[in-house]
């Protein structure tokens, strides 16, 4: 048995689709399944039909909301984390000045390798935060 064909769908032509009530995928008017979630799209008369598609209509609008609240949401916690690294990168880079010039004036050779260690972490935090790929 063969498979249909499926054919691009040119939306700004001539409205030859169905959306799915579902998922939102565009579907052949002769569809009477979604090709992307396989939920019926045949239309039907009736009240038990008018509830239905009202149902799935406020289910999808409502699940947009929650998305845009989420990535609202997200957004602010991946700024909240950037200022985070940044003042984290900023103090231990001052800490490893502060340990660096102590153990110059101490003439301390590994308070100089824990300072520079720090120094250095520090360093690398914040390029990482600013330079990323």
């Amino acid at each position: 048995m063969d498979k249909p064909r499926k054919e691009p769908i040119l939306l700004n032509e001539r409205q030859n689709y169905k959306l799915c009530l579902n998922c939102g995928f565009p579907n052949r008017n002769g569809d009477s399944k979604c090709m992307y979630c396989n939920t019926s799209v045949v239309e039907d008369k009736g009240l038990v039909s008018w509830l239905s598609q009202t149902y799935y209509i406020l289910r999808w609008r409502w699940q947009l909301k929650q998305k845009r609240n989420n990535l609202r949401f997200s957004s602010h916690i991946s700024l909240l984390k950037g200022v985070g690294f940044f003042f984290f990168g900023a103090l231990l880079s001052g800490v490893g000045a502060y340990l660096l010039s102590m153990a110059v004036t101490e003439g301390s050779f590994s308070n100089g390798l824990v300072a520079l260690i720090f120094l250095l972490y520090g360093f690398f935090t914040i390029k990482t935060l600013l330079f990323k790929k």
